[in-house]
């Protein structure tokens, strides 16, 4: 028997029709987007369908070099930051340290959801628990220091930011005391 065939003993290769990066997601996203298009192309007519395409096009343009090299920086941190140490500090069993941890490094980092659903993934990937991470996705939400100094501040005033920073800041906390809660699991579905 030749070293490339399989013997009794190795399994078959399990197979798959669609790569694990088309998921169900992506699927009823498409077909989302082609209701939406027909329904638009009928609706409004051809020139409103081509307009909107166009812009979406150039939008697309625009988001994709930056959402690329946010998943590349998520992937450099998930790399660099060693599992034993978020497990320490921010795993499932860290309690409200853990929390608190990740409450401030979502109020902390900067951008959109380009930069911080990349670092969610990287987190998760790195073992952090799944309180920590719905507290660190509410905090980056509410208590974004970016969005106090550059909008809230200026345009509203230091009365109308305190009083909403304060009536926020329990939020991540109370967000993740629920996530321990509800019975679910973080793993990716290997089902899709």
């Amino acid at each position: 028997m030749s070293e490339t065939a399989k013997g009794p003993s190795e399994p078959l290769p399990k197979f798959r029709a669609l790569p694990k990066s088309i998921d169900r997601s992506l699927i009823v996203m498409i077909v989302m987007v082609i209701v939406a298009g027909v329904a638009c192309w009928f609706v409004e007519g051809q020139e409103a369908f081509m307009e909107s395409f166009s812009s979406d096009l150039v939008m697309m343009m625009k988001i994709v070099p930056k959402l690329a090299a946010a998943l590349l920086v998520a992937s450099f941190l998930q790399l660099m930051i060693p599992r034993k140490l978020v497990a320490k500090w921010i795993g499932e069993g860290s309690g409200a340290k853990g929390v608190a941890i990740a409450t401030t490094i979502g109020a902390m980092t900067p951008g959109g959801p380009m930069t911080s659903f990349p670092m969610v993934s990287a987190l998760a990937e790195s073992g952090t628990g799944r309180a920590p991470l719905i507290a660190y996705l509410v905090s980056w939400s509410n208590l974004g220091f970016q969005r106090l100094l550059i909008w809230e501040l200026p345009l509203l005033g230091p009365t109308f930011l305190i009083m909403r920073y304060i009536a926020c800041l329990p939020l991540p906390f109370l967000a993740a005391w629920l996530a321990t809660k509800i019975p679910m699991s973080i793993e990716k579905d290997e089902k899709s």
